[in-house]
């Protein structure tokens, strides 16, 4: 991947992200995984945005997988 298709990749995740309703991002954290992969191969750094996108699906998943469970 060229490094102008892989800062468009991540500027259509983001944009793709941030249109979805909270709560259900966090089902596009693969998507996420796959694009900072693909940094890493490009030997290139991940953008600060697509870290604190990261961060923040990650915490979402989280809390939607114990959202409902009984204390």
């Amino acid at each position: 991947m060229t490094t102008e298709e892989l800062d468009f990749e991540t500027r259509r995740l983001i944009a793709d992200i941030a249109n979805q309703v909270p709560g259900k991002r966090h089902k596009d954290l693969d998507r996420v995984h796959k694009v900072m992969a693909a940094y890493s191969r490009a030997g290139r750094a991940s953008p600060v945005t697509l870290r604190r996108l990261l961060d923040e699906l990650t915490d979402e998943a989280v809390e939607a997988r114990f959202e409902n469970m009984p204390v």
